[in-house]
């Protein structure tokens, strides 16, 4: 009988890595079944450097020159998988990156399951320790976007510098500086240890921050209207005359709310509000029946208690009382509810529900107005405009109110105090040039004020101030440049900033009026700054330094410079969402608590 000779095949791939491998496979046919064609199929990826192989079922597998017994009829995937220290070095840096920015534990990359995601995607990357993590790796990306922030801050043309205060954690006191550029870029942190917070430390630490970044650029800072605040400004301004100090305005109108809830008779109707709230949340049964009917009727299922750090806290119950309100009336008739007899009186009142609408007429204009004022894109000449359109609304709403005659007139009273703290001449300046506005939400005096402004920056610029008032009597009568129609179209596509810079660029008035429509109105970045801090420095990590903090901050705040476009955020949902699970879990129990003064 003639003996079967073995059929040798022998496949070679030549793989586009470091020391290609090659391999030697024997097909076998099996001498005890009727022969099979033999297959072999080897394929290379380039890419992942993956050679496949198929074997008919009737083929044994063995490798040239083993002397391992035959192996079963196999179908595969072999991976042959290697990085150059380049490709490695790159990945490590993005992984590093997208753990600070994200906030995720440094102890990921040791987590078993994420080395297996790692191993399933690149076979030949071992991610780095959470040593490299924490040391190395996270000091060369802090170094990257401090250098990203010196550079953004010495391209600038206008500064002002933000400063807010909060404690952390451990209930130290930390204080946060805020460059606009007019981006807001996160500057760094100071940690005030024992010092007080006297007029003197606060006006010292900000110029401290104005001499790092250069004097000459800096026209504003903004901080909040505390009374140790108000005289640093006045150290600060005798030592710069060119910067102006000023007050956040939606902390202005946030203390104008507070000033409203002071009144009598808004604060009996907070306290039944309130208690109405926190009934219903703290007892079990009756939040579950609340939240089965509003989620029958597809609406919100909670009920809002206002927060301190929530600006527009009231308005905010308010809305979400009226939200259930129908399923709060229901539950005041049930039978099977077991409800306080004064509770169930206030929900079946008519006149506290009509107290309820008609006092959202008067508080609901203001908390938009803080709202649409707080904003990163807000202009200091929006100042101006929302405080005109308060009073016209206001005028119209008081009538019809639960106040009395007296307490309207208070509330009068209150919207002009804050308007005259609010408002500066640098407000009115930038209503005059904001092609949007035109000064059309000032009066004579605000006006005169601007004027006065506005020439005294020509004098800082070293511009002559008689050429600078003469164009500006042109642009206010749309002579010269700004004759046509179609100067003044194109001001509603593009920032008023850019709109000087660029169609009247030609002109001595447009370094003033680029400049001091740079300037934001609100210390509102450094509020959502604190956000960061809150979620980073957090119970289970407070054993993390405050240096450690700030640059962990800085990388995670300051990563949006490195991106092109003005609609990617490397920050995600949870940093701005941060606030309102404050609001929701923290129960103030005072009106003291919200943001009066």
């Amino acid at each position: 009988m003639m003996k079967t000779v073995p059929k040798q095949v022998q496949v070679k791939s030549s793989i586009a890595t470091p020391a290609p491998p090659t391999i030697d496979l024997t097909v076998t046919p099996r001498p005890s079944t009727p022969r099979m064609p033999s297959a072999a199929v080897v394929s290379v990826s380039s890419v992942s450097s993956t050679i496949s192989y198929q074997c008919s079922p009737a083929d044994t597998l063995t490798s040239k020159g083993s002397t391992s017994s035959a192996v079963p009829s196999l179908k595969g995937t072999f991976f042959f998988d290697s990085m150059d220290n380049s490709t490695r070095q790159k990945a490590d840096e993005s992984l590093a990156r997208a753990i600070y920015a994200s906030g995720s534990p440094l102890m990921l990359t040791s987590n078993v399951y994420w080395k297996r995601f790692f191993n399933t995607i690149r076979p030949a990357y071992s991610p780095p320790t959470r040593y490299a993590l924490s040391t190395n790796l996270f000091e060369a990306e802090y170094v990257r976007v401090h250098d990203k922030v010196t550079e953004t801050i010495q391209n600038a043309d206008c500064l002002a510098v933000i400063s807010d205060g909060w404690s952390n954690i451990r209930g130290e006191s930390i204080i946060n500086y805020i460059i606009t550029t007019p981006q807001p870029v996160f500057f760094k942190s100071v940690d005030t240890k024992d010092k007080r917070h006297t007029s003197e430390y606060i006006a010292n630490e900000v110029k401290n921050v104005i001499t790092d970044i250069g004097c000459n650029k800096v026209f504003a800072v903004i901080t909040d209207n505390a009374a140790n605040m108000k005289d640093a400004w006045k150290i600060i301004n005798e030592e710069y005359p060119h910067i102006t100090p000023i007050g956040c305005a939606a902390h202005g109108l946030s203390l104008l709310l507070g000033d409203v809830m002071k009144l009598q008779t808004m604060q009996m109707l907070f306290k039944k509000a309130k208690k109405v709230v926190k009934y219903v949340r703290v007892r079990q049964i009756i939040s579950a029946t609340f939240s089965q009917k509003q989620m029958a009727r597809k609406k919100s299922t909670s009920l809002k208690l206002p927060n301190k750090t929530r600006w527009g806290a009231v308005v905010i119950m308010y809305k979400s009382l009226l939200g259930g309100k129908e399923s709060l009336q229901e539950l005041a008739i049930m039978e099977l509810v077991e409800i306080d007899a004064t509770i169930r009186n206030i929900l079946l009142d008519n006149v506290f529900w009509a107290y309820i609408v008609s006092s959202l007429k008067v508080l609901n204009p203001v908390a938009s107005a803080i709202t649409q004022i707080e904003g990163d894109s807000s202009l200091l000449s929006d100042v101006p405009r929302h405080f005109k359109n308060l009073k016209e609304k206001l005028t119209i709403a008081l009538p019809q109110s639960p106040l009395q005659k007296q307490e309207e007139n208070d509330t009068l009273t209150f919207i002009e105090n804050r308007e005259e703290f609010c408002l500066k001449p640098i407000h009115a300046a930038a209503n005059i040039l904001d092609p949007k506005c035109h000064g059309d939400d000032l009066d004579n005096q605000q006006i005169s004020s601007a004027y006065e402004f506005i020439s005294a920056m020509a004098h800082h610029l070293e511009l002559d101030e008689g050429r600078v008032l003469a164009c500006l009597a042109k642009y206010l009568a749309k002579d010269g440049l700004w004759k046509g129609e179609g100067v003044w179209a194109s001001a509603q596509h593009i920032s008023a900033a850019t709109w000087w810079k660029g169609l009247c660029g030609t002109e001595i008035l447009s370094p003033i009026a680029s400049i001091i429509l740079q300037i934001p109105p609100t210390s509102a970045s450094c509020e959502r700054n604190w956000s960061l801090f809150g979620s980073i420095h957090t119970k289970v990590r407070n054993r993390l330094t405050n240096a450690k903090v700030e640059n962990l901050v800085s990388i995670r705040s300051n990563l949006i410079l490195f991106e092109s476009t003005e609609d990617t955020s490397t920050q995600l949902e949870v940093d701005f969402e941060n606030d309102e699970v404050a609001a929701s879990s923290s129960e103030s129990d005072d009106l003291d608590d919200m943001q009066t003064e």
